[in-house]
């Protein structure tokens, strides 16, 4: 019996640390009922993925580090994920049930150049 209290102990302390190594920090804005609207190439998301709701694509934007914003469609629950959108902001149509979030810069913590997350190919 007290090799699985010590076995459950150890368990939570190297979870714990696991848990605290991970750690990010990023503050986004938020913008109900926007979207970008792309008529060039420029501001075309890099990939779109099927979230199952805003957190989950708040999360895989923040995630990757050259996810600048993201875009939720929440009728078809795809999210759609952008880079280099730093002079998009005018270019923004009303579009029911859409959410975007853009990253606020020098908020993420750790800084992109320093993360070591890894990319998705899309």
């Amino acid at each position: 019996m007290i090799w699985i209290r010590i076995f459950v102990l150890f368990s939570m302390v190297i979870f714990d640390q696991a848990v605290a190594q991970n750690v990010r920090s990023c503050m986004m804005s938020t913008m109900d009922g926007w979207q970008f609207q792309c008529a060039t190439t420029t501001c075309l998301p890099y990939v779109t993925i099927v979230a199952f709701d805003i957190l989950q694509c708040q999360s895989t934007c923040l995630g990757q580090t050259q996810c600048e914003a993201a875009s939720f469609h929440q009728s078809t629950s795809s999210c759609q994920l952008f880079d280099h959108i730093v002079t998009q902001n005018n270019n923004m149509e009303a579009m029911v049930g859409t959410v975007t979030m853009t990253v606020i810069s020098g908020t993420r913590t750790p800084s992109a150049t320093s993360s070591g997350v890894g990319n998705i190919s899309g």
